[in-house]
């Protein structure tokens, strides 16, 4: 938040997230100490991924990427999440991105992952390691590897605590993170690599960025969704309508700027939106006459539950996202390979 209604607000905020870090402190303290801290069983190496701060940072695909590898190394991983503001009986937009993307992984969406992972792992034998995604906060879980994402366009090495500002917990909480990843980084920079160092000892492990390998492109044909796919160049020149359910919607807006595209019209939508029908014939109205909708899949697979073809005109395009681990992957992927190899039943693996 920022400009007068921050100005006015800032009275009220300051105490409050001083409130907020006294809570936060005391329940670190808690976990800290090993209270409510528990174990997968029968026992599995557990890598987490989160970060600090509220709002996208790039979690999902940064675990993707993470599992891509672990499978490519002939492991069986498991991805254990919250499922937040899934619809009883559905899938979250994560989760179901995640089936999406990763077929042969399964999974769990559950506030209670520990449960969820201990009902799940007895049958399951072959799964010998497990994701938990957005686990910083999550300390319910033991892990072997803690990793925390920081976003490079969000400031978040000069935050404050919510609510004055998007800090979960404050920068020292980096302490006791295993690894930093820095994302939508367009290069290494010297400010953050100090700031990381000075708060959580050591500087990030490796920096990435987030690319578009081509466009999915779905059009009404006869009354149904046909799929083609395209290539990134097809962007150059077109008018476009954007709707983006996610936490930061800045690197999509400036990708789209970089490939040549016009925004017509941003849509309002929030972080975990749930989309019907009738907001989905709103934005409709609005992209007539435009080159298409461009939404991420996070939002797609949403969006096309609810998306009459019958009556839509416009082509929906779908980015499909990829991580490039620029500098540091091969560092990455040998500590994370390293933490499963070498995991030995209960024993936490360090670096």
């Amino acid at each position: 938040m920022s400009g007068p209604l921050q100005q006015m607000l800032m009275p009220l905020t300051a105490p409050a997230s001083w409130i907020y870090g006294q809570a936060v402190a005391a329940r670190n303290r808690g976990f800290d100490r090993g209270r409510r801290v528990g174990r997968v069983e029968p026992a599995r190496p557990v890598i987490s991924v989160g970060n600090i701060t509220t709002g996208g940072v790039g979690k999902t695909p940064i675990v993707a990427w993470i599992a891509e590898r672990l499978l490519a190394a002939g492991h069986q991983p498991v991805i254990a999440m919250r499922g937040y503001m899934a619809r009883p009986g559905a899938l979250s937009d994560e989760q179901a991105e995640y089936h999406e993307r990763l077929p042969e992984v399964p999974v769990l969406a559950d506030p209670d992952r520990l449960a969820a992972l201990n009902a799940f792992l007895p049958e399951h034998p072959e799964t010998d390691c497990i994701l938990l995604d957005d686990g910083f906060q999550h300390r319910f879980v033991h892990r072997d590897l803690d990793l925390a994402l920081i976003d490079a366009t969000r400031g978040t090495m000069r935050d404050a605590l919510i609510p004055r500002g998007r800090l979960r917990e404050p920068l020292e909480s980096l302490r006791r993170a295993d690894a930093v990843i820095i994302t939508h980084a367009s290069g290494a920079d010297a400010i953050i690599e100090a700031q990381v160092e000075h708060h959580h000892g050591k500087p990030p492990i490796a920096w990435s960025n987030h690319t578009w390998s081509h466009l999915r492109f779905m059009a009404a044909e006869k009354g149904r969704c046909a799929e083609q796919r395209k290539e990134t160049s097809w962007l150059r020149g077109k008018r476009l309508v954007t709707m983006l359910g996610i936490g930061n919607p800045e690197p999509v807006l400036g990708q789209l700027n970089q490939a040549g595209a016009s925004v017509l019209a941003t849509i309002p939508a929030g972080d975990h939106e749930r989309y019907d029908r009738a907001k989905l014939m709103v934005a409709k109205g609005l992209c007539d006459g435009t080159d298409g909708l461009l939404m991420t899949a996070k939002d797609w697979v949403k969006a096309r539950q609810v998306i009459d073809w019958t009556r839509w005109t416009v082509p929906v395009i779908v980015p499909h996202l990829v991580i490039d681990v620029y500098e540091g992957a091969a560092t990455l992927e040998e500590l994370l390979l390293r933490v499963v190899r070498d995991f030995r039943g209960h024993e936490p693996t360090r670096t």
